[in-house]
Order: structure tokens, then sequence, then C-alpha cells
């Protein structure tokens, strides 16, 4: 008998709208692979304007103590949200989801944790959204998304995220 080639999917979302859609496909994916899922949600570093206010208004002590305690304390506060709101898009979702397996909520550069995350559960499948191309026909997939396909060793499955595709293929007259 013939071993499933997908065993193991990590799911890389935003938690943006499209969340319930792709859940479908992912779902999808798993029952028809029985594979087992690993939400994954990356919490971007602060930027470069964040990291001035701080530096500029929290004292050097304050800033100590959020580093050893305060960042914890986020990033358990942000876990909670995550789950929570991913458990509300599985309340929604109809069908059966004991391929669901953990979710994870990382720190870090996205594309980075991504293939970093995907290693670490073993992955024989990345799925995500692409975002991009919605109003620029130059990026038909999102920063992230490319990043990935790029440099994943394992297949990333796409799931189209923008309802404003253009279907122009930049085709010269007269061909």
């Amino acid at each position: 008998m013939k071993e499933n080639m997908v065993n193991t999917i990590l799911y890389a979302t935003d938690l943006g709208l499209y969340g319930p859609y792709m859940l479908e496909h992912v779902g999808d994916l798993a029952r028809s692979h029985n594979a087992k899922v690993y939400v994954l949600h990356v919490i971007e570093p602060l930027g470069v304007f964040a990291d001035a206010v701080l530096e500029t208004f929290v004292p050097e002590s304050s800033k100590e103590d959020l580093r050893d305690h305060g960042l914890n304390e986020v990033m358990t506060a942000i876990r909670a949200k995550v789950r929570a709101v991913f458990d509300q898009d599985l309340n929604d979702y109809e069908g059966e989801t004991g391929w669901l397996k953990d979710v994870h909520v990382i720190g870090g550069i996205p594309a980075e944790v991504i293939l970093t995350d995907a290693e670490a559960i073993r992955a024989d499948l990345i799925v995500m959204g692409s975002h991009g191309g919605a109003s620029d026909a130059a990026t038909p997939i999102g920063s992230v998304a490319a990043k990935v396909l790029q440099l994943s060793p394992i297949p990333v499955y796409l799931i189209p995220t923008s309802t404003n595709r253009s279907m122009n293929f930049g085709m010269a007259s007269g061909l």
C-alpha cells in the first residue's frame, strides 16, 4: 500500500478576513490526506517607529523589566487571542476538526518563522494565502508568500485571497 505523501500540514495564517475561507481548504486537504495540521500565526517584530518611541519615552529600568517580563506576558496574551479567533473560525467550520493538532504563535520575521516551524514539525506541505496582486500586476503574490515559495524545500499550497485580480496577461497586440 502506498504511503500518504502529505501527513503533516503547516497552515500559516494572518487571521485576516479570508481565514474562514482558507480554513475550508485546510480542512479539506487534511481530510483527503488524513493529515494532521499545525496552525501558525507569526507576530512581526516592532517596527522602527515603535522602537524609537520605546527608546525615547520608556526609562531604562522599565525597558529591562519589559524585556524580562512584559514581552512574555504580551506574547501569552496574543497567543490566547489568536487561539480565541481561530476557535471562532472553527466554530463556523462545518466539518470534523480532529485533524487540528496545535496552534503556534511565534514572534519573528514571517517567512523565516514559517520555514523554521515547517522544519520543526516535519511538515510535508505549507498552506498559506497569496495576499498580493490586488492592485499591482507586477506582484501577483505577497512578499511573504513569494519568499516562502522561493525558499521552501517542501511544496507550498497558495490560496488566492484577493477578489480584485486582473486577468490581463500583458499579451502584445497582433499575437
